[in-house]
């Protein structure tokens, strides 16, 4: 898919300037399940229109409970810590939007998006935590603390990331505005855990909290997105 994208964007600029139609540019600002994104919009025929741009998703938090394990005088102790996720991350994309029928404002899309490949970032601090030896458990997986008692990791996804939508509207207006919509599907696979502190170990006892909720959700990642587009020239 990466190979082929590349190809295809190759080609298409390798044929929009013997044809010389890039002769149009437009900007775009949209909100959506990405956050907020700003894209420069170009033809490349009469069918197809390339953009790209930057997606930002804001700082958004949440707090969520995950139990924990550490072993004082060789006995293992168990408790609960609370933790907060937050989703901030930016990203970048290229997508193709391609309209079957030139006339008609349908399009389908297809490009990647990449960067951003923390998908959602974990923190938290416990005073028993700070044992040499205490993990939260996350899944099936446990997450170690540094030697204050400080949890810090997430889950990471692949840095590049196909993807694929249908909408309805123009990147570039014929007129000075106008608006879309687009509903697609980032590919992300699994989402994998990783720490800042030491290495993740497999857990015996599996807690199937918040935060392993969302990975398990998220190897899909939904978007829909609302957009102003405007026609620079």
């Amino acid at each position: 898919m990466k190979k082929f994208l590349v190809a295809l964007t190759l080609c298409t600029c390798a044929f929009g300037a013997t044809a010389q139609v890039f002769n149009h540019l437009g900007a775009g600002v949209g909100v959506g399940s990405t956050g907020i994104s700003v894209e420069l919009a170009t033809p490349i025929t009469s069918f197809v229109q390339m953009r790209a741009g930057v997606s930002i998703m804001p700082g958004i938090t949440f707090n969520a409970d995950a139990d924990y394990t550490y072993t004082v005088m060789n006995q293992q102790q168990r408790g609960t810590v609370e933790l907060q996720g937050d989703l901030n991350r930016v990203q970048g994309q290229v997508i193709f939007n391609v309209y079957p029928v030139p006339k008609v404002p349908f399009y389908v899309a297809a490009g990647a998006y990449f960067g951003g490949n923390k998908l959602l970032k974990i923190t938290g601090h416990s005073d028993d935590l700070a044992n040499p030896d205490a993990q939260a458990i996350i899944g099936d997986y446990k997450i170690p603390a540094n030697a204050n008692g400080d949890i810090s990791g997430g889950f990471k996804v692949k840095n590049f990331r196909p993807y694929i939508g249908i909408g309805w509207g123009r990147m570039i207006p014929g007129k000075l505005l106008s608006f879309s919509t687009e509903l697609g599907v980032q590919f992300e696979g699994r989402p994998e855990l990783y720490t800042d502190y030491g290495q993740i170990d497999q857990s015996l006892v599996e807690d199937d909290n918040t935060f392993n909720k969302i990975a398990d959700a998220l190897k899909v990642y939904p978007t829909l997105t609302f957009r102003l587009n405007f026609r620079a020239f």
